[in-house]
């Protein structure tokens, strides 16, 4: 039988993957732009002109999601993509005039709203729900192929009542 407590934990994610979704299909049929659409656009209107590269490291997407983000982004005048003078073979990305007009009219990506709730939280909340949310990914990502297991929970302070496993803290 399966504790109690991890069925609740699975309902809950599933919650949350509902959420993201319901918010997504609101924004593409109201803004007619996909959520990791207006991510990267966003990013690279924050960042200036940036490499493919570094723009797939900040979305945490795959370069060829990326790619395609940008040809949809570019093929609505939003970014175009230009070579830097230094090295013509280097391409960078930069959002053009009607990409900035597009972010400033554009809605809130829920992160925003999120982002804003938990800076009302204390720094020791903010911390177990960061260790709760690494662990996660670390448990949901693991044992994917191709996926680094780049995170590392040991050196994060474990949520506030629970001590780490042996294992943890090595």
């Amino acid at each position: 039988m399966v504790d109690p407590t991890v069925v609740h934990i699975t309902k809950r994610l599933r919650q949350i993957a509902r959420e993201l979704d319901i918010h997504s299909k609101h924004i593409q049929e109201t803004y007619k732009i996909t959520v990791p659409q207006l991510i990267c656009l966003r990013e690279i209107y924050e960042h200036g002109p940036i490499s493919l590269g570094a723009l797939t490291k900040i979305v945490f997407l795959n370069s060829s999601t990326v790619t395609g983000i940008v040809d949809r982004l570019e093929k609505r005048s939003l970014v175009r993509r230009t070579r830097v003078s230094k090295d013509r073979r280097k391409i960078h990305v930069e959002i053009t005039d009607e990409g900035v007009e597009f972010i400033k009219n554009a809605p809130t990506p829920l992160q925003d709203t999120f982002v804003e709730r938990l800076q009302q939280l204390g720094e020791e909340e903010v911390q177990s729900i960061l260790w709760a949310i690494e662990r996660l990914v670390q448990l949901l990502t693991s044992d994917s192929e191709g996926v680094p297991d780049q995170l590392d929970v040991a050196g994060l302070p474990g949520p506030v009542g629970v001590s780490k496993t042996e294992e943890e803290r090595s």
